[in-house]
Order: C-alpha cells, then structure tokens, then sequence
C-alpha cells in the first residue's frame, strides 16, 4: 500500500521543490503530494496562501505525515519572510491552517520548520528589502553593537557613537527591518507552543551563523523557552533548503518502524571540530542534530549505513578557494580506499562532500572514480553549506536502506554529479569569467530562466563531466536546464539515461 506524505516546501527552488520528490518517488512506495508549482510564488513573489491552504486542507485526510515549511505557509516563502507586511493578527490566522489540517486528519503526523530571520552581513537586495542594497552592511553592524551592548561586551558610550554613526545610512530603514523581525519572533513563539500538540515535530533551522546580532539575539530567546518548557519535540541547528529532505527521511523511519544506525568515517579526525563556513558550531555537534532530526541514530560500531565525510581539518574554503595546510591533513588514499572497499562490499554507502562550500570537490570525486563505480554508491552530495550536503546525502541513504537501489536512485545521484561538480564546482565560474561579460550579463543577471545562458550552462557541464567523469556521462546525459532565479548561484537540471547506455 503506497504511503502519501503531504509536502509544503520551503519556496520553488529545485532543492526544495523537486529533490525531496524525486528521493520519495524512488521508494516506489510513496507518494511526496506537493501544491502545484503555478501557486509556490518566485522568490520575491510570495506564494499563494489561498491555494496552498486550500491544498493543505483538502488533501490532508489522504496523508499519513504532513511536512511543512512556516515560512511558506505564513509568508510566501524564505525570501518574502524577510519582505512581508503582514500583520500579526493575520498571521496567526494563517498558523491556524495546522489546526485545520488536524482536524481534517486528527492521525496526521505534522513535521514542521521555521527558520530564523536572518541579517546579512553584506549589503545586497537580491534576497533582501530594497533598501537592503545601499545600508545591509550598516543594518548588520547595528544588531551587533545592540547585542554586545546587552551581554556587556561593549560599553554604552562606544555602543552610542557606533549607532550614530551607522544610523546616518540606515536612517528610516531600520525601524521597517526590526518591526518584521519583531513579528517574525513573535510567530516563532507561537510556533514553539504547538510542539507536542498540533505539530509533532519542529526543526528551527538558520541560515545565519553570526555569534553576535539580531540572529543571535532571537535564537538565544528561542532557546530559552525551548529549554525552559523542557520541548523534546524541536531542533534547532543550521540550514535551511535540505530540511524537507530531512523530515522526509524522519517520515521514511516512523513509516518503517526502524532507526537506521549510521557510522560517520572522516577524510581527518580533526574534521570533527570543524566550524564550516556559515555555521556557527562544530561540525560533529551539527551532523549528530541532522542524523537525530532524519530520525536516525550515530553507532561507532556495526551500522546500517556508513556516512563518509570529505571535509578538512580546519579552515574551509569556498569552493575553487586556495587550500591550506587543513586540506593537506586528509589522508585521501586511504580515505577513498576506505569509500571503495564499502562500495566492493554492498553496503549502503553514502558521501557527504563538504570540503568546500558551495560546491564539490573534483580532485576527490575524478579519484574517486578511478578506484570504484560511482554508481555503487548510495548517495552523494556535496553543495550550498555544510548542512544543506549532509541532509541530502543523509535522506537518500535512508531511502536506499530501505527501498534499495534502482533505476531512479542512479538519476538522482547523476544529477548530483551534473549539478555539484559539474555546475556548482566549474560550470559557474566558467560562466561568469568567460560567457556572460560578452553576453552583457552577470552573476545576478542571467537573461532569462531558459534562455541563452541556460542552453550554454547545459552545453558546458555535459562537457565537462564527460571529461572528467566519463562512465557518468557514458549512461547520462543533462536533459534539461534552467535557471530558477535567473541568477547564476543556482541551476536546475535534470539527466536522461543515454541512448547507447
């Protein structure tokens, strides 16, 4: 009998849109019941609450779990969460809907997420308000100075003369950005009292990993009423687009009524301490949150699924960066020797490929397939942050313990060849140093979504994995691209199994 799991994704973006479909369409067992894509919204464009309630709802007696992003529900999305004017009465109405969908399915399983705000350090408006653009930098350094201000780590004078000084570009704006904020908060608290109750299970993701700050400040006030009212029923670490992926996976283990046991093996033990880029806690601390919340367990013995995890000792780099002395202190022979003999013996073998950030690591993986077909794996991934791989290799691990390896897991793991290594570790830069100048384009001006630079973006990475990774290419091959936020940060492809293969 095939399970169907109600799914609300963060926003339309491939990473939360389509990987936690294809993963569950692998089962063969589930059914992943998504809106229509027609009512997700793009990127600053809020979704459509009327259609998402509609759909929550009315399918909710068919479903067995419900995952469900806040963000998308309340606001639109991630990015309307940061450029809403919806007021707070208004938005406890819409919160109201996860009553709706209890009482429509009082068996219902509801697992939910809500991210906290986050407060760039740059000053950018591709994902943030307009004013963003000429003051975010500014807007950043007044959180931190009200912060340490609080805790006592900058004196009241010397905290003054810096908000004077950052006030004269902030000006009006600042007021608008601490108001959303204020709200923002205000739902997350309303959020944390459904735990247990109407929802089940909460994760409170961030993508913003500043020590000091408006982020900093409002986790540290969530904490405390998570501590405070002892809520076993929440998370709370870094990330944001793999979350979906990791409640699917939860789902996947209460639906089969095991904990899978997964073994962590290192590139380098000193990876354990490890802080990556945009995060703001140890690697270990993080991966055993991420294992937790997928509803699984860490052993140090005999395991179900062996995690291997491709990071160095110290200082991460983004990637295409300059490698250091942290690099140099993985032992890779041995390591992808180790990764090999795993693949030899069957196992559930899955590789989260975290040496750099926002991208993988080709030196690794063109090794790698000199010494074992990749397609014995059972998942890779290596993009975005720290988080956003480990739960996308994680999910699809999970998958496959379950529901084995077929021809649908093998797609999916070609995509992540396509789009980690081909796309996100050359492809990009390629782009933007060599294609889009001429074209009178850039890195936030891509033209249109499946236009020019989508056509040469799949010329070039078919291209460049067929060279580098040849029995990939040998069995796919991209079959379409685009570009979702007509940006060059991210892709969205997906492979066709070759002719001849």
């Amino acid at each position: 009998m095939e399970t169907k799991i109600l799914y609300l994704p963060l926003d339309e973006r491939p990473c939360n849109y389509d990987f936690a479909k294809r993963i569950a369409d692998c089962s063969g067992k589930i059914e992943l019941l998504r809106p229509d894509l027609s009512a997700m919204g793009r990127k600053k464009i809020p979704a459509d609450f009327k259609k998402i309630r509609e759909f929550l709802v009315g399918r909710a007696r068919e479903a067995q779990v419900c995952i469900l992003s806040l963000d998308a529900l309340l606001y639109g999305g991630i990015v309307p969460s940061r450029l809403h004017s919806i007021n707070l009465e208004e938005l406890r109405a819409r919160l109201r809907v996860v009553d709706e969908i209890k009482a429509a399915n009082p068996s219902i399983k509801i697992y939910a997420f809500a991210l906290i705000m986050r407060c760039p350090s740059y000053s950018s408006a591709d994902e943030e308000p307009d004013y963003y653009e000429t003051c975010g930098r500014e807007i950043f350094l007044t959180g931190q100075a009200k912060h340490k201000r609080e805790l006592g780590l900058l004196g009241e004078e010397d905290a003054e003369k810096l908000l004077n000084e950052y006030s004269e570009k902030t000006g009006e704006y600042l007021a608008d950005f601490e108001n959303r904020r204020k709200i923002n908060l205000s739902m997350l608290v309303e959020i944390l009292k459904k735990a247990g109750d109407k929802i089940d299970f909460i994760v409170i993701p961030q993508d913003d990993s500043s020590p000091y700050g408006y982020t900093a400040r409002d986790r540290e006030a969530l904490f405390e009423i998570i501590k405070a009212n002892n809520l076993q029923q929440v998370a709370a670490y870094p990330g944001a687009d793999e979350v979906g992926m990791t409640l699917l996976s939860r789902a996947i283990t209460e639906i089969e009524g095991k904990k899978p046991k997964i073994k962590c093996v290192y590139a380098t033990e000193e990876a354990r301490s490890l802080i990556p880029l945009y995060e703001d806690r140890e690697l270990e601390k993080t991966l055993l949150s991420q294992i937790d919340t997928a509803g699984c367990e860490l052993s140090g013995g005999e395991a179900d699924i062996t995690l291997y995890l491709n990071y160095p000792a110290y200082s991460p780099q983004e990637v295409n960066g300059n490698t250091d002395d942290g690099y140099k202190k993985r032992n890779m022979p041995l390591f992808i020797q180790k990764i090999a003999n795993g693949i030899k013996e069957g196992g559930v073998v899955a590789v989260a490929d975290g040496a750099f950030c926002n991208g993988g690591d080709v030196e690794f993986i063109e090794a790698l397939s000199q010494k074992a077909d990749l397609f014995g794996l059972s998942s890779y991934a290596g993009w975005n942050t720290s988080s956003n791989t480990i739960g996308t290799a994680i999910c699809q691990a999970v998958s496959v313990f379950f529901y084995g390896k077929n021809e649908a897991q093998n797609k999916f793991l070609a995509e992540r060849f396509y789009e980690d290594i081909g796309y996100c570790a050359h492809t990009r830069a390629f782009m933007c140093k060599e294609v889009l100048p001429a074209l009178g384009l850039g890195y936030f001006d891509a033209g249109d979504s499946c236009g020019k630079v989508a056509a040469l973006v799949k010329e070039e990475t078919n291209a460049f994995i067929k060279k580098l990774l040849p029995k990939v290419a040998s069995r796919y091959v991209i079959d379409k691209c685009f570009m979702p936020w007509a940006r060059m940060f991210e892709v969205g492809l997906t492979v066709k199994k070759r002719d001849d293969a």
